[in-house]
């Protein structure tokens, strides 16, 4: 009989230590995504032309419950700065620009790789689509976002 009574009061506290594991792997999924979206937004700079660079303002993060956890759509909004792309400077560093341009920027990340694969569009007065990474992921990654699009 006792030795019931002490198991009835372990497993409880076995189950809050297990639980308290899978917080960590949350918080470092949730990561990943963000430095693949840093690393677009470095890319997408580097690719205009002139003018001032863009910085994240805002990141909706997939949800983690019942999602493939390397194939996520994800959705991020940046914002045009008053750096100008000739200053060589990180936009992390610029303030955002009064009125300055908007982007909705919406795609699908995987990041089963070492490198995360990104294929996003930004919409806004110009777009941008890694369309060889498309190609890298093939067609079940079109399949995917549609039917993710035909949820809503």
């Amino acid at each position: 009989m006792r030795m019931e009574k002490g198991w009835t009061m372990q497993v409880p506290l076995l189950v809050l230590g297990l639980l308290s594991l899978l917080t960590p792997l949350a918080s470092a999924q949730d990561l990943n995504y963000q430095n693949a979206v840093t690393e677009f937004i470095r890319e997408y700079n580097s690719n205009i032309r002139s003018g001032n660079l863009f910085r994240l303002s805002v990141l909706t993060l997939p949800p983690g419950e019942g999602n493939n956890p390397t194939l996520s759509p994800v959705s991020f909004t940046i914002t045009e700065t008053v750096c100008q792309k000739e200053d060589g400077r990180d936009p992390e560093e610029c303030d955002f620009k009064d009125n300055g341009m908007v982007k909705e920027c919406f795609g699908v990340i995987r990041l089963e790789f070492t490198k995360p694969i990104v294929d996003v569009s930004c919409d806004g007065a110009s777009k941008t689509k890694r369309r060889s990474l498309l190609k890298r992921l093939g067609d079940g990654i079109r399949g995917f976002w549609n039917g993710f699009r035909g949820r809503k």
